[in-house]
């Protein structure tokens, strides 16, 4: 891991359950302030990203429980209200490098394990499909700023998020960063090339040891390509077989208005901007939906 401070990384850690707030009044619960700025400091000043974690301790502290169908999407409602208040302090024409309207954010829940069948995302430039979630290293398409809210998962083994400092590998090898990604077949992300794939991989990236089966976190990232970080995940498993399982995620995203403008940050890269169709089990596309190994070494104990 030799591009990797161990020390930097954790200057981008953010505990929630250290910001008070009275979740008592259920999802109408404002921001804490404090927390806005520091994911804000974390994202635009530090390292690109920011890991909000323990809102399993903010609800316990207030007697409730983050296993329970409420208290999870209590936890969820709260952080993705958090990104929403940093969300217009973000300068989206500094960080924009193609003139595109982020007329507003938006949400999905989604089962980062499991298909996701008759999925309909919350906008109007893609249709309803079938799809599994995309685990290579990636980009999000035409959002310059995200949130990952991952957990509590059921019955997952691995699935631990990752980020791959593709800033500093581009600044490193004196490599534009247009030239990074490549379409994912039948996908609307963006995966980055296998020329470039080891490298980043074994020398940029980390994955979080995070308790994601009693914990909701939320990873808030830089998502464009010019100047941004990917992101990925290493391989999930089902440890139990004869057990369901899930891992559920709430992706937040600012999200332009119709496909035109979205047509026109693919055009910026080079790339294509085609339909995405229904999942198949195609070897052109298999590669880009699974996970990095379990046996990953660059991880970081966020909890340690």
């Amino acid at each position: 891991m030799k591009k990797i401070d161990p020390s930097r990384i954790k200057d981008s850690l953010i505990d929630v359950s250290t910001f008070p707030a009275d979740l008592s009044q259920g999802d109408s619960a404002p921001p804490n302030r404090a927390l806005v700025d520091a994911i804000i400091e974390a994202v635009e000043k530090k390292n690109g990203f920011a890991v909000v974690h323990g809102a399993n301790k903010l609800l316990a502290a207030q007697k409730l429980d983050i296993h329970t169908d409420a208290g999870a999407e209590l936890a969820r409602n709260y952080l993705e209200g958090v990104f929403r208040a940093a969300a217009p302090r973000f300068d989206l024409a500094k960080y924009s490098p193609v003139e595109v309207p982020y007329d507003r954010v938006v949400k999905m829940d989604v089962d980062g394990y499991n298909k996701n069948k008759s999925f309909t995302p919350n906008n109007d430039h893609t249709e309803s499909r079938e799809f599994v979630t995309t685990k290579c290293i990636h980009f999000d398409a035409a959002t310059p700023f995200i949130a990952n809210l991952y957990g509590p998962n059921q019955n997952i083994s691995g699935g631990l998020p990752m980020i791959c400092d593709t800033r500093r590998f581009c600044q490193d090898k004196g490599i534009d960063p247009k030239s990074l990604i490549e379409n994912i077949p039948n996908n609307y992300n963006v995966a980055l090339k296998q020329e470039f794939y080891e490298e980043v991989l074994n020398d940029y990236s980390f994955a979080l040891k995070l308790d994601l089966e009693n914990d909701v976190v939320m990873i808030v990232l830089h998502n464009e390509v010019v100047g941004g970080v990917a992101h990925a995940a290493t391989q999930p498993m089902r440890p139990d077989a004869t057990k369901g399982a899930r891992r559920p995620i709430r992706h937040v995203e600012y999200q332009v208005a119709g496909a035109d403008d979205l047509k026109r940050w693919y055009d910026f890269y080079g790339l294509t901007l085609s339909k995405a169709d229904d999942h198949k089990e195609d070897p052109s596309v298999s590669r880009y939906l699974r996970g990095e190994l379990n046996t990953f070494p660059h991880v970081i104990d966020v909890l340690a």
